[in-house]
């Protein structure tokens, strides 16, 4: 391979109080061809060199998370796999729900534990992801405070909804129902879980607000999901009549989430709930 020596050429990136005499000596380069200078004249002024702002959402706790949840599911369907398929299977129909309730108890297993956990910490995660994209401020929104908050807030409002759920049997000796209603919760968090984390790793890796309407349009699947499944194994096993059940849900479910969702937009809009 031949070598070109080119003996000095001018550099157009120097000070410009010095462009006029400095002057660079070429190394001897081993190539077909070399260009010493794609630029063979100076700008005529200086240079100053800019930051590159940068949007990146990804933290190394984030994979760290990540990575312990795929684990948990790993363990528990080695460990685990005939409760693993049952939990899975809950919406078959009523027959899986009676299977699995005479069997075994999910709330206190470990599987139902891990699953319950897992799926806090995912929707905590694709929630401050999702505020970081969209506000476009990673300084305020990407730190671990945040991500406690919003754990918090998650675990209060599952707690708030099985205490009611308690309350609710007790009051009308309905306690089957309420651990048909668990079940079902734990069920559709195991599959909203397992589709939310690849979403949040594209929003790791790929911070488009698309991939934060996709992860929207799963948790209100599964939310629907598991509205319908619990209308029917109450129907099912109470035979209470559709319409109060339909009513009990909407005060339980559906008018909080509205609230809750309502002061979100408008504290993210506007800085305040009023």
């Amino acid at each position: 391979m031949p070598h070109y020596l080119y003996p000095s050429y001018r550099n157009p990136f120097v000070d410009t109080l010095q462009a006029a005499d400095t002057v660079q000596v070429a190394d001897v380069v081993a190539c077909d061809s070399v260009v010493p200078s794609f630029l063979t004249k100076g700008f005529g002024r200086a240079v100053t060199p800019l930051p590159r702002v940068t949007y990146d959402v990804l933290e190394g706790w984030n994979l760290v998370l990540l990575g312990i949840i795929v684990l948990l599911i790993v363990l528990n369907k080695q460990l685990y796999p005939r409760q693993f398929r049952q939990v899975l299977g809950l919406p078959g129909g009523v027959a899986h729900t009676n299977q699995l309730l005479r069997e075994w108890s999910p709330m206190r297993s470990f599987l139902g534990t891990s699953f319950l956990l897992s799926y806090l910490v995912t929707v905590a995660l694709f929630l401050q992801k999702s505020l970081v994209i969209l506000s476009h401020d990673v300084q305020q929104y990407n730190g671990l405070r945040l991500f406690g908050i919003l754990c918090g807030v998650v675990a209060l409002w599952i707690a708030l909804r099985f205490l009611t759920l308690r309350l609710v049997s007790w009051l009308f000796g309905v306690k089957d129902v309420a651990d048909r209603q668990m079940a079902v919760q734990l069920s559709v968090s195991t599959y909203a879980l397992i589709a939310l984390l690849p979403v949040v790793l594209l929003l790791l890796y790929n911070p488009y607000s698309m991939f934060v309407w996709i992860g929207a349009g799963i948790i209100a699947a599964a939310a629907l999901m598991r509205f319908v499944m619990e209308i029917v194994e109450t129907r099912f096993f109470t035979k209470t009549p559709a319409f109060y059940i339909f009513s009990y849900f909407c005060a339980l479910e559906i008018a909080p989430v509205a609230m809750l969702l309502t002061a979100g937009l408008r504290y993210f809009a506007h800085g305040s709930v009023f």
